[in-house]
């Protein structure tokens, strides 16, 4: 059994649009380059189908000049849009002056080889090698992304557009061959429904593809969030206090020491005051900046609440650890912030304390390092 050809195509235009839709709709409860990519390929999709009815309305409600040139532009067009999806997915600006340059110009052509040698198989092969293209390129940039860390979402989304890319270049080659090289558009053929309704699965598996793609990277950002504070990037308390106890229970294992440097910053209330919240967000910013910039690449710092941070020093006694302290008091004080063409002059206190192997209990090495710290900011104050 051979479908009519329009019936594959407006099925195929009617699959592009609810997933496009949907699409669109989901994005709302995204945010920023996920929501932004994912409204780009909802629009692609839209911008596909409609090129896809301009197809079947041709001869019944449009001119079949108005027809192709519509078909043609609208179908390449929405292919580069899966790209530029692809590239705000992967924080990269949008490069559609190519993509819209290439499909106005590819449009041009197959206008033509309309109406001036009306070569049916020039313009199937110059549209379907146009939407390859642009699937392939976009399949490239999805295996490539580096916000993903998860090969098998990589590969599974970057197999849908190159399907999609696969399923066009199969219609652009086949032209050359009698029985995939129709005498016109809508002609019924084995090869012409194998290629169309294959096409349709492609669109469709594309879409769903790509949204699974976005919860998981939406889902990891999640997880980044449970475990960092919002303002300064660093663990936060319930983070910092897991990766405490692993480090605490691998010193206990090598018999290697391990400190603790509590920090908090002098008169952050005042800062408060003065400046305004903006200008102590700021602060907090600098200051874990400065602790950053400061400790080693293996130790673990985090903020544990307000003005309060704390530094975990795997492999630090308490003489290398009082070492580390004394450079990040120095450091904050020789290094006021910038503010509003002025400067703030930050000062903090921090204070010390060693694990002892005997004794390896988390919440006694904190209070040690609170008490030691708030016997430093009494000596300052």
């Amino acid at each position: 059994m051979i479908l009519d050809i329009r019936t594959i195509l407006f099925f195929t235009s009617l699959s592009s649009c609810i997933t496009g839709i949907g699409l669109m709709a989901a994005s709302i409860s995204y945010s920023d380059s996920l929501r932004k990519s994912m409204y780009v390929m909802g629009r692609g999709s839209l911008l596909l189908m409609a090129g896809m009815l301009f197809v079947v309305l041709r001869e019944s409600c449009v001119s079949p000049l108005f027809s192709i040139t519509a078909a043609n532009f609208f179908m390449l067009w929405g292919g580069g849009e899966l790209y530029q999806a692809l590239r705000i997915f992967d924080g990269g600006e949008p490069e559609r002056r190519w993509t819209g340059t290439l499909a106005l110009l590819l449009t041009l052509v197959n206008v033509f080889f309309y109406v001036v040698f009306d070569i049916l198989q020039v313009r199937l092969v110059v549209l379907s090698l146009g939407i390859s293209v642009f699937a392939g390129l976009a399949g490239l940039k999805t295996l490539r992304f580096s916000s993903v860390p998860d090969s098998r979402v990589r590969i599974t989304s970057s197999l849908s557009f190159w399907l999609l890319a696969f399923v066009f270049a199969l219609r652009a080659g086949g032209t050359f061959f009698p029985e995939g090289n129709p005498a016109g558009i809508f002609e019924n053929s084995v090869w012409q429904t194998f290629i169309y309704a294959l096409a349709s699965i492609g669109f469709t598996f594309m879409n769903f593809s790509f949204l699974l793609l976005c919860n998981d990277q939406f889902n990891r950002r999640l997880g980044q969030l449970a475990l960092t504070d919002p303002l300064t990037g660093l663990f936060n308390r319930r983070a910092f206090t897991h990766q405490a106890l692993r480090e605490m229970a691998c010193s206990s294992r090598s018999r290697e020491p391990l400190s603790l440097i509590m920090i908090d910053a002098d008169g952050f209330k005042n800062i408060n005051d003065t400046y305004g919240h903006a200008g102590g967000d700021r602060v907090l910013q600098h200051i874990a900046a400065l602790i950053r910039e400061k400790i080693r690449p293996h130790d673990v710092v985090g903020r544990l609440g307000g003005d309060e941070f704390a530094v975990l020093l795997p492999g630090a006694d308490y003489v290398t650890a009082m070492g580390i302290e004394e450079r990040l008091v120095t450091a904050a004080t020789e290094n006021p912030m910038l503010f509003n063409e002025g400067k703030i002059s930050v000062k903090i206190s921090a204070g010390t304390a060693a694990l002892d192997p005997g004794d390896p209990d988390f919440d006694d090495l904190l209070s040690r390092a609170d008490d030691a710290l708030y016997r430093a900011k009494g000596q300052r104050q």
